[in-house]
This record gives structure tokens, C-alpha cells and sequence, in this order.
């Protein structure tokens, strides 16, 4: 085996070991240790936003062609980013009644958008339609004491969003405004995960409620960015080929 095979197998290894925190975060859900729960989620997110930049770099598909690491990313991130956020916002009881309608609608979407083929545009640098953050949303479900109300209606407002042609920050693949936020959600996840850290109280909830500032910052580049490349995009010129179509 070749270094550099031997180099992609090591890439592999380590997207897979997300599936380890998964199941640590299974065992803390059941046992409803569910800040530990968070904490194993928030690892998963790490490896997940670190793991494609070490495929592209040791060139993985060219290295180790027999494992489809497309594949693999889709098939461990819906463990990590629906299956788990689901088993949590079910156990911790967070939904109101009927739990299976609201859980089957979250589950039926994010299949929907993990298999829509238009999900990542990643030469613009986005996703389309709700990109299943759901980790985010029991994350602040949890740590703020929503109302299984109010978690209830995000969860079907969010889910009806997949659906759409809204589009959100793929931010590992911004072509510009990367370092921006790789260093603001690098502030994020310390401030989530120190929010975690700390005993329920108003330093928990202040923490939270600051950390929200980056996920407000989010969304609000998303729209503005997305205005802008549409903008640019309705103002090239088109090409005979376009005309054609």
C-alpha cells in the first residue's frame, strides 16, 4: 500500500469516527445525560467541518476509488445531523403531541433534502432549502428551555423550509467570506460549548442567548449574499447556449 493510499484510508477512518460519538450520544440521550449528549454532537459537527478539507487535500477519490466518500459523508452526517437531533427532541420530550407526526415530518424532509440533487451548490458556496441543522435547533431547544410549543413550530417551520428554494451558507465553501466565518464559528461552538459546560443558571442561559448572535449573523449573510449572487447571475450577459434552452 502506497503512502498516499495509505493516507486516504486515514481520512476515511476519521470521518468515520464520528459514528463513535454518535453512539456515546445515544447511550447519554437514553441515559438523558443530554448536556454530555450535546457535547458528543458538537464533536461530530468538528469532525464533519474538518473532514472535507482533508479529503480535497490528500485527494481521497483519486487514492482510495473503491469507497464512495460522498457517500459515506451523506450516509454518517444524517446519522449525526437528523437521527440523533430526533432520538433527542423525542426522549428530552420537547415536541408536543402527536410526537410521531411532528418527528415523521422532520425525518421525511431531511431524506428529501439529503437526496435532492440541487441540496449543495458548492461552486456559489450554498445550500438550498433548510440544510437539517437540527443539531443547532435541540442545541438551543435544550439550553433555553423552549416551550415544546415553540421547538414544535420550528421544527415544522424549519421542515417545510427544506422544501423550498431559500438558500443558506455552505460555509467550507464560500468563495469569499470563509475566514470570516470559520473564525466566528470557531467563537460560536467555544461560547455553545461553554454554555454547556457551566451549571443551569443565568451565566448557562447568557452565554446561549450571546452565542445566538453568530447564528443570527448567519442567516442574515446568507440572505444578503444570496440577494447579491442572484443579482450577478440576472446581470451577465447570456450565452448563445442559454438562449438556446
Amino acid at each position: 500500500m502506497s503512502s498516499s493510499t495509505a493516507r486516504g484510508y486515514l481520512v476515511h477512518l476519521y470521518t468515520t469516527s464520528t459514528l463513535f460519538f454518535v453512539v456515546l450520544a445515544v447511550q447519554w440521550i437514553l441515559d438523558s445525560r443530554y448536556e454530555w449528549a450535546l457535547i458528543a454532537l458538537a464533536i461530530t459537527v468538528v469532525i464533519d467541518a474538518t473532514d472535507g478539507a482533508l479529503a480535497r487535500k490528500h485527494r481521497v477519490a483519486q487514492t482510495v476509488p473503491n469507497i464512495d466518500g460522498s457517500l459515506l459523508d451523506n450516509v454518517i452526517d444524517f446519522v449525526s445531523y437528523v437521527f440523533l437531533p430526533l432520538l433527542f427532541l423525542i426522549h428530552a420530550e420537547l415536541l408536543l403531541q402527536p410526537v410521531t407526526a411532528f418527528a415523521t415530518l422532520l425525518a421525511f424532509s431531511s431524506a428529501y433534502g439529503f437526496s435532492r440533487t440541487t441540496a449543495k451548490q458548492s461552486d456559489e458556496g450554498f445550500f438550498v432549502g433548510f440544510p437539517s441543522y437540527w443539531n443547532v435547533v435541540v442545541f438551543y431547544a435544550f439550553l433555553l428551555d423552549f416551550t415544546p410549543a415553540f421547538t414544535t413550530a420550528l421544527v415544522v417551520g424549519l421542515s417545510l423550509l427544506v422544501f423550498t428554494g431559500v438558500r443558506f451558507l455552505y460555509v467550507t465553501r464560500l468563495p469569499r467570506g470563509r475566514t470570516l466565518h470559520l473564525v466566528l464559528g470557531s467563537v460560536w461552538g467555544a461560547t455553545a460549548l461553554a454554555a454547556l459546560l457551566v451549571e443551569a443558571g443565568p451565566l448557562r442561559s447568557g452565554l446561549a442567548y450571546a452565542s445566538l448572535t453568530y447564528v443570527a449573523f448567519y442567516v442574515v449573510h446568507s440572505v444578503v449574499l444570496d440577494v447579491q449572487s442572484r443579482r450577478e447571475r440576472a446581470s451577465r450577459p447570456l450565452r448563445p447556449a442559454d438562449v438556446n434552452d
